[in-house]
């Protein structure tokens, strides 16, 4: 069972970060997996306690990450491989916006994309500051008013931090829709045109949209078999606009490398039970 609180960020990050969370966790002295699946959000992990152990390419079976204190997760366009956890784990972790991370610190997320790059290669010795002031904090509040420091400090760096832009329009549409999305149709609403429209999402998102709208489609279905187990995959794959149950298993394989039943039984720590939760 992993423990979860999670909060909101102030109200001028809120275009840009989804959520602070804190979560913990015992492995009771066992190795545990967890895959490293397709994503469409970047995080900042903290780690208090423990760190992970490492990742383990799926393709070439060779170590490609050990844990630091801090870790940022880039998007992930695929099935990427394992990672090993062993101890008792309690850490804080920023959720951004899938174009929150570009807005708040003006990085390609590109360059993140299919990586874990630990924070102090991206900022120096700032990130352990602030890593200091997170592990003497008490509470998850305090935790999230230094984090909005942090953040708001960077974000106002920034040459423009409007954020009722094209992209973060059509990022908030994917996100709320069901229905399949046809990418030429984003970039109308957008009233780009295609090949614009491509090249600024890839810009500020890190992944081309097409392969967004699917990435997005397979977290839905798979938090919903999560929040809701008792659910048939016939159910959910019509719930979350797929053609039929076989188109949603082949997404399953391409970002988690197994078959729908097979990955959530391979997922541990499924269970999660929420202290705070968010209304959303």
């Amino acid at each position: 069972m992993i423990t979860t609180s999670e909060i909101l960020p102030s109200s001028e990050l809120a275009p840009f970060v989804r959520c602070y969370s804190y979560l913990e966790f015992d492995t009771n002295g066992k190795n545990m997996e967890k895959p490293w699946r397709a994503a469409h959000e970047m995080t900042m992990v903290f780690f208090f306690k423990a760190k992970p152990i490492k990742l383990i390419d799926w393709q070439t079976e060779q170590i490609v990450k050990t844990g630091t204190y801090c870790d940022v997760t880039g998007l992930a366009t695929r099935y990427l491989g394992m990672a090993t956890f062993n101890g008792v784990y309690s850490f804080f972790e920023i959720c951004f916006k899938p174009n929150g991370f570009n807005k708040i610190f003006g990085l390609p997320p590109n360059s993140f994309t299919n990586h874990i790059i630990a924070a102090e290669d991206i900022f120096n010795k700032t990130i352990s500051y602030l890593f200091e002031q997170l592990c003497t904090a008490k509470n998850l509040s305090e935790r999230g008013l230094l984090t909005d420091t942090f953040l708001l400090g960077w974000l106002r760096k920034q040459k423009s931090s409007n954020h009722t832009d094209a992209i973060s329009f059509i990022i908030d549409l994917v996100l709320k829709r069901t229905e399949p999305t046809n990418v030429v149709q984003l970039a109308n609403y957008a009233n780009m045109g295609l090949r614009n429209f491509e090249r600024h999402f890839l810009e500020e998102v890190g992944m081309p949209p097409k392969l967004f709208c699917s990435v997005t489609r397979f977290n839905h279905a798979f938090e919903i078999k999560l929040k809701y187990p008792q659910k048939d995959w016939t159910s959910i794959a019509h719930e979350c606009g797929y053609f039929d149950q076989m188109h949603l298993v082949k997404d399953f394989k391409r970002f988690s490398g197994n078959s729908p039943v097979s990955f959530i039984k391979q997922t541990p720590l499924a269970e999660r039970e929420y202290i705070s939760p968010l209304g959303t």
